[in-house]
């Protein structure tokens, strides 16, 4: 569809993806009902049961022989067990307010589903690896592991989003993970909400009544996870990338190891054991989503562990008890993890440089350009300084349920940011290094910590600052107007993957596909362009005749084209943008406007397959 309202309607098969990623989400949901209880944290809920699926999928999958699809038509079958024991003794697998909350993203829902991959990562690696998944139905190896894109020795805990929603459908859902970050980061509002009446009520006792919620707070709720969070990034949230899932289940780890002190600090050691439990499963999810999440593992458990001999409420003693049940499932998981990557996928991650490649004389320059970086984001700054601050406070005179709470956000910031440090210094090479790559993305994995600490602290303020005359007014439409309206507005924007040249790059490598064929080797030249578009062409190949790209910052001369297309090895060229070296070495004649499919002949010289009108 065509016009503005395809951004919302493009394609019969939004529903299927929707409906995969929905029914995926419930069988999340009635795993971890069952399997934590009724005396959960229940906005957590389909966090525990991703645990279960997560560490299951890559125990069996290290050790057996078993296909993913019989265990993905397994866990579908308990699924449906699991929801209707957990209905049947009158518990509800969704968090309070959940319903409300879908209603009122309904727009945001629809454009989601609509979208398709379009970032260079997504095809490099995001998309690769579930889509190897489905083809060979376990994890790849030595002998296939380039299949996997250009991280395969990740851990596969947030691939099996994608895989297990694609089961469900029938094919490759591209926007799976899209649609559950979208979930993820609602799910986290409701967190929010919870924490806003806390504040206000001064109430951390777990088994105090729960109300569910009323439209405006529960839009606020929506607003918190999305458009008022400081580290929403509409070109990460709503893509196949690993980070939202990162800063959710750290927000829930921080919040559920606060609610752990409380309940320590209350002498109910009970409650405390079990949200203990909840931590190290949802720890289990962090550990087995990337390669460095295991860093942001320790620093969480560590900022908790922190916060609770800070507190003289707290014996010792208590407090390491807790220490197996968080820690436990996470260093389990990650090494079953670690063994497999030893015996079958080594060499294909990043690894600390040698000592004497380390950056050491550039360690001020560093320092500054991740300040200069991090300014830049006013609003998560300024609130994890805020954080910070208190946190410095709260460790020096200790007081209240919010000074332990800053210290866990705090601790878990400044411990990020110095390994961060250490990483750009010890591990990147010069140029990453002293442009601090990805600082910022990096740092949106601390996002839902602030929208935590922010919204306990918000509803303190509200109690004790506002005035009751402002507390009166009628303002529940201004939150439940901003998050329905918001996705009309910023539509353009939150439908990237429409933004030239992804999809002409993509129409182009789907019509290759039957053209290339196994054995052939296509090398895409794109000298003015970032090599976006030679991903972007493998992906939709399926690999299949890769042989490499060009690009701009492979600094190209005629030299090289010369070299490239008399040396006997390439069966076929695509050509993405034509520079004075391409043209000039070039045996046909090109123009810029489009693009060309060369293929050489049996007596070496070459000719136009097929052209494309560039858009």
């Amino acid at each position: 569809m065509d016009g503005y309202l395809g951004y919302f309607f493009e394609h019969g098969g939004q529903i299927i993806s929707f409906a995969s990623a929905a029914l995926l989400w419930l069988g999340f949901c009635a795993l971890g009902a069952v399997l934590t209880g009724p005396e959960r944290y229940q906005e957590a809920t389909p966090i525990y049961g991703w645990a279960l699926i997560s560490f299951t999928f890559t125990a069996l999958g290290v050790f057996t022989p078993i296909p993913f699809t019989a265990l993905a038509m397994g866990f579908g079958l308990l699924s449906i067990v699991a929801g209707v024991t957990v209905l049947r003794r009158g518990d509800d697998f969704l968090p309070p307010g959940t319903l409300k909350v879908v209603v009122l993203t309904i727009p945001l829902l629809l454009l989601v589903s609509a979208m398709v991959g379009s970032q260079w990562d997504e095809f490099g690696h995001w998309l690769m690896s579930p889509r190897q998944l489905l083809e060979i139905d376990t994890f790849p190896d030595h002998s296939n592991k380039h299949l996997a894109g250009s991280l395969p020795a990740y851990p596969y805990g947030w691939h099996f989003v994608t895989y297990l929603a694609s089961r469900i459908a029938g094919r490759l859902v591209e926007n799976a993970a899209a649609l559950v970050n979208v979930f993820l980061l609602l799910s986290f509002g409701l967190v929010a909400v919870r924490l806003l009446r806390e504040g206000q009520m001064d109430n951390e006792d777990e088994k105090a009544p729960f109300l569910v919620p009323g439209w405006g707070l529960l839009a606020v709720g929506g607003l918190a996870g999305t458009l008022l969070n400081p580290t929403f990034v509409q070109k990460i949230a709503l893509t196949a990338y690993a980070d939202v899932a990162t800063t959710v289940t750290i927000g829930f780890g921080g919040v559920l190891g606060w609610k752990m002190l409380g309940a320590l600090a209350a002498g109910d050691r009970e409650s405390a054991k079990h949200l203990a439990w909840q931590v190290g499963l949802v720890m289990l999810v962090l550990v087995n989503l990337k390669q460095a999440t295991v860093v942001l593992f320790a620093f969480v458990v560590g900022a908790i562990v922190l916060a609770g001999l800070r507190d003289s409420a707290i014996r010792f003693a208590d407090l390491m008890r807790t220490l197996p049940a968080m820690l436990a499932p996470g260093i389990v998981i990650y090494l079953i993890w670690r063994f497999y990557v030893t015996t079958e996928l080594s060499g294909a991650e990043m690894s600390i440089r040698p000592f004497d490649t380390w950056l050491i004389g550039y360690i001020p320059e560093i320092l500054w350009k991740m300040i200069v970086v991090l300014s830049k984001k006013g609003a998560y700054l300024g609130l994890m300084a805020v954080a910070t601050v208190f946190a410095v406070r709260g460790f020096i005179c200790f007081k209240t349920p919010f000074d332990r709470l800053a210290v866990i956000v705090g601790a878990v910031f400044l411990g990020y940011n110095a390994f961060l440090f250490f990483v750009y210094v010890s591990t990147f090479g010069k140029f990453d290094g002293l442009r601090v790559a990805s600082l910022w993305r990096y740092n949106t994995h601390l996002g839902m910590l602030g929208v935590a600490f922010a919204a306990y602290g918000l509803g303190i303020l509200w109690k004790d600052r506002v005035p009751a005359g402002i507390k009166e007014l009628k303002l529940a439409w201004i939150p439940i107007a901003l998050i329905v309206v918001a996705p009309f507005v910023f539509v353009k924007k939150l439908r990237f993957d429409r933004q030239p040249p992804v999809p002409f790059y993509r129409s182009v490598g789907a019509d290759l596909v039957g053209i290339i064929k196994p054995g052939d080797q296509l090398l895409i030249a794109d000298p003015g362009g970032s090599g976006e578009s030679g991903m972007i062409t493998r992906y939709e190949l399926h690999g299949i005749g890769w042989a490499g790209y060009i690009s701009l910052y492979h600094y190209p001369t005629v030299k090289l084209f010369r070299k490239l297309f008399s040396s006997g090895k390439l069966t076929h060229m695509l050509v993405h943008s034509v520079t004075p070296p391409l043209a000039a070495a070039s045996p046909v004649a090109l123009e810029n406007g489009k693009s060309y499919l060369l293929k050489s002949d049996t007596s070496g010289g070459w000719k136009i397959a097929r052209t494309w009108k560039r858009p």
